[in-house]
């Protein structure tokens, strides 16, 4: 994990009904949760502060990892 001034980075281990349908149905956790997730947080996000980024780590997402990893940013 990393927080800066400008960035946190933070795993997330918790329990997730996503992970467990991709599980189950033979899907790619890193097409899926960015096909349905990444737009609406991204949104959300940009509602607190419009210089506000939200974007994943695909490279380190369950279950291809121990955790999802998830970016905030706030750019200058």
């Amino acid at each position: 994990m990393e927080n800066s001034e400008n960035k946190i980075i933070f795993h997330s281990k918790n329990h997730c009904p996503s992970l467990e349908a991709c599980i189950i149905l033979d899907l790619d956790t890193r097409e899926v949760c960015k096909a349905i997730y990444e737009r609406p947080t991204e949104d959300l996000i940009r509602r607190l502060n419009l210089k506000l980024r939200f974007t994943r780590n695909y490279d380190c997402i369950r279950p291809y990892s121990d955790y999802c990893e998830e970016i905030i940013i706030l750019e200058k």
